[in-house]
Protein backbone atom coordinates (compact mmCIF):
# COMPACT_ATOMS: atom_id res chain seq x y z
CA UNK A 1 0.00 0.00 0.00
CA UNK A 2 1.36 3.40 -0.99
CA UNK A 3 0.00 5.34 1.99
CA UNK A 4 2.04 7.03 4.71
CA UNK A 5 1.74 5.50 8.13
CA UNK A 6 0.06 8.63 9.51
CA UNK A 7 -2.61 10.43 7.47
CA UNK A 8 -3.49 13.95 8.63
CA UNK A 9 -6.99 15.00 7.47
CA UNK A 10 -7.71 18.72 7.47
CA UNK A 11 -9.93 21.18 5.65
CA UNK A 12 -12.10 24.23 6.01
CA UNK A 13 -14.80 23.86 8.66
CA UNK A 14 -17.94 22.25 7.31
CA UNK A 15 -16.28 20.45 4.40
CA UNK A 16 -16.69 16.93 5.79
CA UNK A 17 -13.21 16.59 7.33
CA UNK A 18 -14.32 14.36 10.19
CA UNK A 19 -16.47 12.22 7.88
CA UNK A 20 -13.51 11.65 5.55
CA UNK A 21 -11.23 10.78 8.49
CA UNK A 22 -13.76 8.31 9.91
CA UNK A 23 -14.48 6.74 6.53
CA UNK A 24 -10.80 6.29 5.74
CA UNK A 25 -10.07 4.77 9.15
CA UNK A 26 -12.96 2.32 8.78
CA UNK A 27 -11.76 1.28 5.33
CA UNK A 28 -8.13 0.79 6.41
CA UNK A 29 -9.28 -1.24 9.40
CA UNK A 30 -10.77 -3.85 7.07
CA UNK A 31 -7.19 -4.97 6.31
CA UNK A 32 -4.83 -3.35 8.82
CA UNK A 33 -4.86 -2.45 12.51
CA UNK A 34 -5.78 1.25 12.47
CA UNK A 35 -5.97 4.08 14.98
CA UNK A 36 -8.35 6.99 14.51
CA UNK A 37 -7.15 9.89 16.65
CA UNK A 38 -9.22 12.99 17.33
CA UNK A 39 -7.20 16.18 17.40
CA UNK A 40 -9.96 18.74 16.83
CA UNK A 41 -11.38 18.32 20.38
CA UNK A 42 -14.97 17.76 19.18
CA UNK A 43 -14.89 13.99 18.78
CA UNK A 44 -16.91 14.08 15.54
CA UNK A 45 -14.96 11.34 13.75
CA UNK A 46 -15.03 9.11 16.83
CA UNK A 47 -18.81 9.38 17.08
CA UNK A 48 -19.16 8.44 13.42
CA UNK A 49 -17.47 5.10 14.12
CA UNK A 50 -19.51 4.56 17.26
CA UNK A 51 -16.90 5.43 19.89
CA UNK A 52 -16.51 8.16 22.48
CA UNK A 53 -12.99 8.28 23.95
CA UNK A 54 -12.56 10.56 26.95
CA UNK A 55 -8.79 10.59 27.18
CA UNK A 56 -5.50 9.56 25.61
CA UNK A 57 -6.11 5.84 26.15
CA UNK A 58 -7.25 4.03 22.98
CA UNK A 59 -10.60 2.24 23.04
CA UNK A 60 -11.89 -0.36 20.61
CA UNK A 61 -14.34 0.67 17.88
CA UNK A 62 -14.53 -2.69 16.15
CA UNK A 63 -12.25 -5.27 14.62
CA UNK A 64 -8.76 -3.79 14.00
CA UNK A 65 -9.97 -0.23 14.74
CA UNK A 66 -9.22 1.76 17.87
CA UNK A 67 -10.07 5.37 18.68
CA UNK A 68 -8.35 7.87 20.92
CA UNK A 69 -8.42 11.58 21.78
CA UNK A 70 -5.21 13.62 21.79
CA UNK A 71 -5.09 16.58 24.17
CA UNK A 72 -2.26 19.15 23.94
CA UNK A 73 -2.21 19.68 27.70
CA UNK A 74 -1.81 15.97 28.32
CA UNK A 75 1.17 15.83 25.97
CA UNK A 76 2.81 18.67 27.89
CA UNK A 77 2.25 16.84 31.15
CA UNK A 78 3.67 13.60 29.72
CA UNK A 79 6.77 15.46 28.49
CA UNK A 80 7.43 17.00 31.91
CA UNK A 81 6.96 13.60 33.55
CA UNK A 82 9.53 12.08 31.15
CA UNK A 83 12.22 14.67 31.86
CA UNK A 84 11.42 14.85 35.60
CA UNK A 85 10.90 11.20 36.52
CA UNK A 86 10.06 11.88 40.18
CA UNK A 87 6.27 12.16 40.02
CA UNK A 88 5.92 14.34 43.11
CA UNK A 89 8.29 16.93 41.67
CA UNK A 90 6.79 16.84 38.16
CA UNK A 91 3.28 17.25 39.62
CA UNK A 92 4.45 20.22 41.67
CA UNK A 93 5.98 21.82 38.57
CA UNK A 94 2.83 21.36 36.49
CA UNK A 95 0.63 22.83 39.22
CA UNK A 96 2.87 25.76 40.06
CA UNK A 97 1.88 29.31 39.14
CA UNK A 98 5.31 29.97 37.62
CA UNK A 99 4.99 27.02 35.25
CA UNK A 100 1.54 28.24 34.21
CA UNK A 101 3.05 31.63 33.34
CA UNK A 102 5.83 29.98 31.31
CA UNK A 103 3.47 27.83 29.26
CA UNK A 104 1.20 30.83 28.64
CA UNK A 105 4.22 32.72 27.31
CA UNK A 106 5.15 29.80 25.04
CA UNK A 107 1.86 28.89 23.31
CA UNK A 108 3.70 26.84 20.70
CA UNK A 109 5.12 24.41 23.24
CA UNK A 110 2.00 22.26 23.50
CA UNK A 111 1.71 22.16 19.69
CA UNK A 112 5.38 21.20 19.44
CA UNK A 113 4.91 18.31 21.84
CA UNK A 114 1.74 17.24 20.02
CA UNK A 115 3.74 17.00 16.79
CA UNK A 116 6.30 14.88 18.61
CA UNK A 117 3.49 12.58 19.73
CA UNK A 118 2.35 12.19 16.11
CA UNK A 119 5.92 11.35 15.07
CA UNK A 120 6.15 8.65 17.71
CA UNK A 121 2.77 7.24 16.69
CA UNK A 122 3.86 7.05 13.05
CA UNK A 123 7.07 5.29 14.03
CA UNK A 124 5.19 2.77 16.12
CA UNK A 125 2.71 2.22 13.25
CA UNK A 126 5.57 1.46 10.86
CA UNK A 127 7.05 -1.10 13.26
CA UNK A 128 3.70 -2.83 13.82
CA UNK A 129 2.38 -2.59 10.22
CA UNK A 130 -0.59 -0.41 11.15
CA UNK A 131 -1.98 2.99 10.15
CA UNK A 132 -2.99 6.15 11.98
CA UNK A 133 -5.66 8.57 10.74
CA UNK A 134 -5.78 11.98 12.41
CA UNK A 135 -8.98 14.03 12.47
CA UNK A 136 -6.98 17.25 12.53
CA UNK A 137 -8.06 20.85 13.21
CA UNK A 138 -9.32 23.09 10.41
CA UNK A 139 -6.73 24.30 7.92
CA UNK A 140 -5.66 27.54 9.62
CA UNK A 141 -4.98 25.87 12.97
CA UNK A 142 -3.49 22.82 11.24
CA UNK A 143 -0.94 24.97 9.37
CA UNK A 144 0.05 26.64 12.64
CA UNK A 145 0.55 23.22 14.22
CA UNK A 146 2.67 21.90 11.35
CA UNK A 147 4.75 25.11 11.28
CA UNK A 148 5.85 24.89 14.89
CA UNK A 149 8.80 22.55 14.13
CA UNK A 150 10.37 25.08 11.75
CA UNK A 151 9.86 27.90 14.23
CA UNK A 152 11.42 25.95 17.08
CA UNK A 153 14.39 24.92 14.94
CA UNK A 154 15.11 28.61 14.25
CA UNK A 155 14.94 29.81 17.85
CA UNK A 156 16.47 26.69 19.46
CA UNK A 157 18.90 25.10 17.00
CA UNK A 158 20.70 23.19 19.76
CA UNK A 159 19.82 21.18 22.81
CA UNK A 160 16.87 18.87 23.38
CA UNK A 161 14.30 21.07 21.64
CA UNK A 162 16.60 21.62 18.66
CA UNK A 163 17.15 17.88 18.27
CA UNK A 164 13.42 17.13 18.46
CA UNK A 165 12.67 19.95 15.99
CA UNK A 166 15.10 18.46 13.46
CA UNK A 167 13.50 15.04 13.88
CA UNK A 168 10.05 16.57 13.42
CA UNK A 169 11.03 18.34 10.21
CA UNK A 170 12.40 15.05 8.89
CA UNK A 171 9.17 13.29 9.86
CA UNK A 172 6.88 15.87 8.21
CA UNK A 173 8.94 15.75 5.02
CA UNK A 174 8.93 11.94 4.79
CA UNK A 175 6.06 10.83 2.52
CA UNK A 176 6.38 7.27 3.86
CA UNK A 177 5.51 8.42 7.36
CA UNK A 178 3.37 11.57 7.00
CA UNK A 179 0.88 12.91 4.48
CA UNK A 180 -2.03 15.33 4.39
CA UNK A 181 -5.51 14.95 2.94
CA UNK A 182 -7.34 18.25 2.34
CA UNK A 183 -11.13 18.27 2.25
CA UNK A 184 -13.27 20.86 0.48
CA UNK A 185 -16.71 21.38 -0.96
CA UNK A 186 -17.51 22.81 -4.41
CA UNK A 187 -17.66 26.36 -3.04
CA UNK A 188 -15.47 29.35 -3.83
CA UNK A 189 -14.12 29.99 -0.32
CA UNK A 190 -13.41 26.32 0.33
CA UNK A 191 -11.59 25.99 -3.00
CA UNK A 192 -9.45 29.09 -2.38
CA UNK A 193 -8.55 27.89 1.11
CA UNK A 194 -7.69 24.38 -0.11
CA UNK A 195 -5.39 25.73 -2.86
CA UNK A 196 -3.66 28.10 -0.41
CA UNK A 197 -3.23 25.30 2.14
CA UNK A 198 -1.73 22.98 -0.46
CA UNK A 199 0.70 25.70 -1.57
CA UNK A 200 1.76 26.40 2.03
CA UNK A 201 2.30 22.71 2.72
CA UNK A 202 4.35 22.20 -0.43
CA UNK A 203 6.40 25.39 -0.64
CA UNK A 204 6.93 26.42 2.96
CA UNK A 205 6.65 23.22 4.99
CA UNK A 206 7.81 20.64 2.40
CA UNK A 207 4.90 18.39 3.37
CA UNK A 208 3.34 15.92 0.95
CA UNK A 209 -0.35 16.41 0.21
CA UNK A 210 -1.70 12.99 -0.70
CA UNK A 211 -4.98 14.19 -2.16
CA UNK A 212 -7.75 16.75 -2.13
CA UNK A 213 -11.15 15.26 -1.34
CA UNK A 214 -13.87 17.20 -3.17
CA UNK A 215 -16.84 16.42 -0.98
CA UNK A 216 -20.60 16.63 -1.62
CA UNK A 217 -20.29 16.98 -5.39
CA UNK A 218 -23.77 17.28 -6.94
CA UNK A 219 -24.58 15.44 -10.13
CA UNK A 220 -25.74 17.60 -13.08
CA UNK A 221 -29.48 18.13 -12.71
CA UNK A 222 -30.77 20.90 -14.99
CA UNK A 223 -30.22 21.74 -18.65
CA UNK A 224 -30.03 25.31 -19.85
CA UNK A 225 -33.60 25.17 -21.18
CA UNK A 226 -34.87 23.83 -17.87
CA UNK A 227 -33.17 26.65 -15.97
CA UNK A 228 -34.83 29.19 -18.24
CA UNK A 229 -38.19 27.56 -17.57
CA UNK A 230 -37.59 27.87 -13.84
CA UNK A 231 -37.51 31.65 -14.21
CA UNK A 232 -41.27 31.49 -14.57
CA UNK A 233 -41.65 29.79 -11.19
CA UNK A 234 -41.47 31.33 -7.74
CA UNK A 235 -38.17 32.88 -6.70
CA UNK A 236 -37.32 30.19 -4.14
CA UNK A 237 -37.29 27.35 -6.66
CA UNK A 238 -35.26 29.37 -9.15
CA UNK A 239 -32.71 30.29 -6.46
CA UNK A 240 -32.27 26.66 -5.42
CA UNK A 241 -31.75 25.62 -9.03
CA UNK A 242 -29.17 28.36 -9.60
CA UNK A 243 -27.39 27.39 -6.37
CA UNK A 244 -27.19 23.81 -7.63
CA UNK A 245 -25.81 25.00 -10.97
CA UNK A 246 -23.24 27.19 -9.21
CA UNK A 247 -22.00 24.18 -7.22
CA UNK A 248 -21.74 22.11 -10.39
CA UNK A 249 -19.68 24.83 -12.09
CA UNK A 250 -17.47 25.33 -9.05
CA UNK A 251 -16.91 21.56 -8.94
CA UNK A 252 -15.69 21.61 -12.53
CA UNK A 253 -13.36 24.50 -11.79
CA UNK A 254 -12.15 22.84 -8.60
CA UNK A 255 -11.14 19.69 -10.49
CA UNK A 256 -9.23 21.78 -13.00
CA UNK A 257 -7.45 24.07 -10.52
CA UNK A 258 -6.63 21.36 -8.00
CA UNK A 259 -5.25 19.20 -10.79
CA UNK A 260 -3.19 22.11 -12.10
CA UNK A 261 -1.75 22.49 -8.58
CA UNK A 262 -0.53 18.89 -8.79
CA UNK A 263 -3.14 17.44 -6.43
CA UNK A 264 -4.86 14.12 -6.89
CA UNK A 265 -8.60 14.83 -6.68
CA UNK A 266 -11.01 12.34 -5.11
CA UNK A 267 -14.68 13.16 -5.58
CA UNK A 268 -17.24 12.14 -3.00
CA UNK A 269 -20.92 12.32 -3.97
CA UNK A 270 -23.51 14.43 -2.24
CA UNK A 271 -25.56 12.25 0.15
CA UNK A 272 -29.11 13.45 0.59
CA UNK A 273 -29.41 12.12 4.14
CA UNK A 274 -29.70 13.60 7.59
CA UNK A 275 -27.20 11.06 8.98
CA UNK A 276 -24.46 8.84 7.57
CA UNK A 277 -24.95 5.12 8.10
CA UNK A 278 -22.23 2.56 8.74
CA UNK A 279 -22.72 1.25 5.18
CA UNK A 280 -22.31 4.79 3.76
CA UNK A 281 -19.14 5.25 5.78
CA UNK A 282 -17.66 1.97 4.55
CA UNK A 283 -18.56 2.80 0.94
CA UNK A 284 -16.96 6.25 1.13
CA UNK A 285 -13.90 4.87 2.89
CA UNK A 286 -13.41 2.06 0.39
CA UNK A 287 -13.42 4.56 -2.48
CA UNK A 288 -10.89 6.74 -0.64
CA UNK A 289 -8.58 3.86 0.23
CA UNK A 290 -8.47 2.50 -3.34
CA UNK A 291 -7.57 5.85 -4.88
CA UNK A 292 -5.09 6.86 -2.17
CA UNK A 293 -3.30 3.49 -2.26
CA UNK A 294 -2.73 3.86 -6.02
CA UNK A 295 -1.09 7.28 -5.64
Amino acid sequence: MGLPRLIFVTGKGGTGKSTVAAALARALARRYPTTLADLDQRGSAARLVGAQPNGPEAISAGKRLEVMALWPRRELEAFIERIVPLRAISRRMLNSRTFTYVTAALPGLEAFLMLERLRLMAGDAALRDRYVVIDAPATGTALELLSVAQGTARIAPRGTLGRIAAELEGFLGDARRFGVVITLRPEELALSEALETAAQLRDRLRVDTIAAVLNAVPAPLFTGDELQALDNLDGGAAQLAMRRLEMERTGVRARRELGAAGLRVIEMPMLFKTAISRADLLELGAALAVVLASS
